[in-house]
């Protein structure tokens, strides 16, 4: 499937199961917020004074981390990105892949910024890059920058993910 990909400054490509959006809370969306922020160039730098950056968001930023390393999203960090992207099943999967808990099937594609204003403010209808229904299960994900995305369903190797990524 193809989709088209509209990132701004800052921002990022989230793929998550619909049920996991209820957990996504004001703390993590603060984390998601400082995640984004890699180099330490947004306002947010201002609640953190006279603390380096690195520090910081390692520090602020566990959770979400812990977030995604259950399996619950995939994060890939981007800065104004305007791409034709694509989805495709694979039958098969080699390591190292990134891995995706689907437990209704229901998966998400969303810009990390569109994720934290419609989840800070639920009276607004969230705009998804795209929606795909697939087998509740694993996902095995693995990508070719963030132009070509692949998934297969199949059982997690390990227990810790790292599913955060940064795409230049």
């Amino acid at each position: 499937m193809k989709f088209t990909l509209e990132c701004d400054m800052l921002d990022g490509l989230i793929l998550i199961d619909e049920s996991y959006l209820s957990e996504l809370n004001d703390d993590l969306l603060y984390a998601m917020d400082i995640l984004l922020d890699s180099s330490g160039t947004s306002e947010l730098i201002y609640d953190f004074p006279d603390e380096p950056w690195d520090t910081v968001r390692q520090r602020e930023t566990k959770q979400i981390r812990e977030f995604c390393g259950q399996g619950k999203m995939i994060v890939w960090l981007l800065d104004d990105v305007v791409r034709e992207c694509e989805i495709e099943e694979r039958n098969k999967m080699t390591d190292p892949c990134k891995w995706l808990h689907l437990p209704t099937g229901k998966l998400i594609a969303v810009t990390a910024s569109e994720l934290i204003q419609a989840l800070s403010y639920p009276e607004l209808e969230m705009e998804k890059v795209f929606e795909l229904p697939v087998e509740a299960g694993w996902y095995a994900i693995q990508n070719e920058g963030i132009d070509k995305i692949m998934y297969c369903r199949k059982k997690p190797s390990n227990s810790i993910f790292l599913n955060i990524q940064e795409v230049y």
